[in-house]
């Protein structure tokens, strides 16, 4: 069993310290959401990438104050890039890194106040991809320390006394406010898929192991993914193909014809009435004669809610403690200490279950082009609340492929995502019906 003790990291990753900010009180203009016409597979086929990269370059001069999204970035030098002219399906595209992802260019800090910044000799595996396929780096994008859930300096384009989610807040909040084609972030609990949900973009987790991790801090070795911001699914889907594919592909929205999704116990918390939103949905689709069927969550409610933190609190433990790193807060020795005492035998326990959830999960899934749920709990909090992970650790565990797509707006129009699953593999299919989601269903920006 793990320790039985209270847990200030129960919506994020790992522990670290806060970053005191006040958050600037105007707005900016986020630019994402629900219009192809916006995302850079439209650029790319009408052969305007340079005017993308000239408008995202003028909406960061605009707004980087108040948005905060990175920790370094350097426009002269993207600038400089961008006119030697490089060859490659993401040619001209700029994007970010977020601050666990080591790159050549700019130092790395994990969002640490401790150790000095890092100067890695080569790219993390995803960064060197992108730059070789002709994608341009602007900078690197701030995340929680040690992708913690307590905030960084980052507001949310939206309303900036709101969070932009959390672990990688820089890298959704620079896609949102239009500063870049892309941004990697990663994810081990939510932190691909509750802040592309709060800040009305496209977040994508791959099936583990599909992106490699080289160049990543770790925290986990059996949760950790890379994960991908942009506006909209085929956009993700165009630089991840680009970077493991034989080739960049343009994906084409595929009209699902049967949809399951869940109803989530009362004990799982649902604000902005995501329920009704959903019952909603699902009434639409059946009127446009998609088999939308309902089914009660078939996992036990404590693992939904805690499987994840269960594997994770053991791997991260050995990966964060059992090493002479510097920039590992005492809060965190303070907070995994006890659990290196946890038995392997729990652990072990713990991993067979995930295998057997998963089984039961990819058969449920299999009739269905997709199962839905919502991509959080609710619209983005204050800035000081990084937000609650629940809705997506379950699925991180059992390393499956999820979409957010910002379906709709909250009561005071913030935006609300959809959470899109398949089983283990299913990454295609699942880019084809989220696409067709973003065309069709995506509230206006």
């Amino acid at each position: 069993m793990l320790p039985d003790k209270s847990d200030p990291w129960a919506n994020g990753q790992s522990p670290g310290a806060q970053v005191e900010s006040s958050a600037p009180p105007r707005k900016t203009s986020p630019r994402g959401c629900g219009d192809s016409k916006a995302d850079f597979c439209a650029a790319i086929e009408k052969g305007r990438q340079d005017e993308l990269a000239l408008a995202q370059l003028a909406a960061l001069a605009e707004s980087e104050a108040v948005v905060r999204a990175f920790t370094c970035c350097d426009p002269a030098s993207a600038r400089a890039a961008r006119d030697r002219g490089d060859d490659g399906p993401l040619a001209h595209l700029l994007f970010g890194a977020k601050d666990i992802i080591t790159t050549a260019q700019f130092p790395t800090r994990y969002a640490s106040e401790r150790g000095e910044a890092e100067r890695s000799r080569s790219d993390a595996w995803c960064v060197a991809a992108a730059r070789r396929q002709g994608a341009v780096l602007l900078g690197k994008t701030v995340c929680t320390e040690f992708a913690n859930p307590r905030p960084g300096p980052t507001t949310n384009p939206w309303d900036p006394t709101r969070t932009p989610g959390g672990s990688s807040s820089g890298s959704a909040a620079a896609v949102a406010a239009g500063f870049l084609s892309f941004a990697f972030g990663t994810q081990t609990a939510g932190s691909t898929i509750r802040p592309a949900s709060y800040c009305g973009v496209t977040g994508f987790k791959p099936s583990f192991g599909l992106v490699p991790l080289e160049g990543v801090k770790a925290l986990s070795t059996t949760l950790d993914h890379i994960g991908l911001f942009a506006r909209s699914p085929r956009d993700v889907w165009y630089v991840l193909t680009a970077l493991v594919g034989t080739k960049a592909e343009i994906v084409e929205a595929r009209r699902p014809a049967r949809i399951l999704a869940f109803e989530l116990p009362a004990e799982i918390p649902q604000g902005d009435v995501y329920r009704a939103r959903t019952d909603e949905l699902m009434n639409a689709l059946r009127r446009e004669g998609v088999v939308a069927e309902c089914r009660a969550l078939p996992f036990p409610t404590s693992d939904f809610a805690g499987l994840q933190k269960e594997l994770c609190y053991f791997e991260a433990a050995r990966l964060l403690l059992r090493t002479d790193d510097p920039h590992v807060s005492e809060e965190a020795k303070t907070f995994f200490g006890p659990y290196l005492d946890v038995d392997i035998a729990s652990y072990a326990a713990a991993v067979r279950r995930r295998l057997a959830y998963r089984g039961e999960f990819e058969a449920l899934a299999a009739p269905y082009d997709a199962v839905l749920m919502p991509a959080a709990t609710g619209a983005a909090p204050a800035w000081h609340d990084t937000g609650d992970a629940v809705m997506n650790r379950f699925w991180t565990a059992l390393q499956a492929p999820a979409f957010s797509v910002p379906l709709w707006r909250s009561a005071d129009a913030m935006p609300l995502g959809l959470q899109m699953l398949a089983g283990l593999g299913r990454d295609r299919e699942l880019a084809s019906i989220a696409q067709w989601f973003h065309e069709n269903w995506c509230s206006a920006a």
